[in-house]
């Protein structure tokens, strides 16, 4: 019977940190999105200062998010996407249109993590 107990709490806190997790990288990916919309809004402004600006603010969120998520998500894909914004900050300091094209991948790349953490049945077996 003990058995019984200690493998429902076990279960019980695997399906919390489960759904924990999901909620965190909805909201930090939320996050890195709306400074993805910054740079661009800016951008599209004229104003390359604040551009670039939001894009320091932009891998300055992605980093502190990397540290803590790195044991968990594919390192691959972490790669890529610190990739794409790479490609915002310097495309957002030197002013070059072709920011929105990385803003557009990073985006991309953000969603694709989001279903990349949201638990299914087929990714549980």
């Amino acid at each position: 019977m003990n058995r019984l107990i200690v493998s429902i709490v076990l279960l019980a806190v695997m399906a919390a940190g489960c759904f924990y997790s999901v909620y965190t990288t909805i909201n930090h990916t939320n996050e890195l999105s709306g400074y993805i919309d910054q740079v661009e809004q800016a951008h599209t402004d004229g104003d390359t200062e604040k551009a670039s600006e939001y894009a320091k603010k932009l891998s300055e969120a992605w980093d502190s998010i990397l540290h803590y998520s790195i044991l968990v998500n594919d390192l691959g894909h972490a790669t890529e996407i610190t990739s794409c914004i790479a490609e915002i900050s310097s495309f957002a300091k030197s002013g070059d249109d072709e920011v929105y094209a990385a803003c557009d991948r990073a985006q991309a790349q953000l969603e694709l993590f989001r279903e990349m953490q949201t638990p299914t049945l087929w990714k549980i077996l």
